[in-house]
């Protein structure tokens, strides 16, 4: 870990941070086995495999390539299948005529505020809550919540 980037205590006169070489990961997979070791194995994980890192991005494309990557290799439940979810997948035709985008349109849309048009998920993974659904009983912004099942309207 490099202490004190936040304090520029770690540059140098021309403001650049030296990383160790041991932090320096060649490829996505690296990335990944080095954040989340075992990912693959079931019996490695348990309630807290998730609770103590993260991979952060400042993009959505980055993320959505990163999320597949990590989706591939995790195995919490061996054999479980890839669950495409889609936030609109079809309009009635009264809808239709209200509307002015085509839903394909839609679908290709990939902004910060709003949530992705595809999700894909397996059961055991882990989700972050975007939106404060219930306070009261802890489900707010940023809480980490494990996939148990996915059903057509709910997880």
């Amino acid at each position: 870990m490099v202490v004190g980037i936040g304090a520029g205590s770690t540059m140098d006169d021309n403001e650049i941070i030296q990383v160790s070489q041991s932090m320096v990961c060649t490829n996505l997979n690296t990335l990944i086995n080095r954040i989340y070791p075992g990912i693959g194995n079931p019996r490695v994980q348990d309630d807290q495999y998730f609770l103590d890192c993260i991979i952060l991005c400042p993009r959505n494309d980055e993320v959505y390539n990163i999320n597949e990557a990590i989706l591939q290799q995790f195995n919490l439940v061996p054999n479980t299948k890839v669950h495409m979810l889609r936030s609109a997948d079809s309009m009635s035709e009264k809808d239709r005529i209200h509307h002015a985008y085509p839903i394909e349109f839609l679908q290709q849309l990939n902004t910060g505020r709003l949530p992705p048009a595809l999700l894909c998920l397996k059961i055991g993974c882990l989700v972050i809550l975007l939106r404060n659904l219930n306070p009261r009983e802890g489900l707010c912004n940023g809480t980490r919540i494990v996939v148990l099942n996915i059903r057509r309207k709910v997880l």
